[in-house]
């Protein structure tokens, strides 16, 4: 069985591959560079809005048990008001 003695490639050819390659790689680096700004941005302001959805809740949790309290002095029959007052 005889081999096939392989071909020379043109030099063209061969600098066209390799400047291919080099700018893919150029590209590829540009390219992640922009989406990782991009999506650095976007996870910033969903920490931003899940901290403030939190915020939001934790306000509205303590309004809600200082009005539980103040419906439980009433039934009690304590005046919320004057206890306020009395410390």
């Amino acid at each position: 069985m005889a081999t096939a003695v392989p071909k020379n490639v043109s030099p063209l050819i061969r600098a066209g591959r390799w400047s291919l390659l080099l700018a893919g790689l150029v590209y590829g680096r540009v390219h992640h560079n922009t989406v990782k700004k991009r999506e650095e941005h976007a996870r910033q302001h969903e920490i931003d809005h899940v901290t403030q959805h939190a915020i939001d809740q934790l306000a509205e949790q303590k309004i809600k048990a200082e009005q539980s309290m103040i419906d439980l002095a009433i039934a009690a029959g304590i005046d919320p008001n004057k206890s306020k007052t009395k410390h």
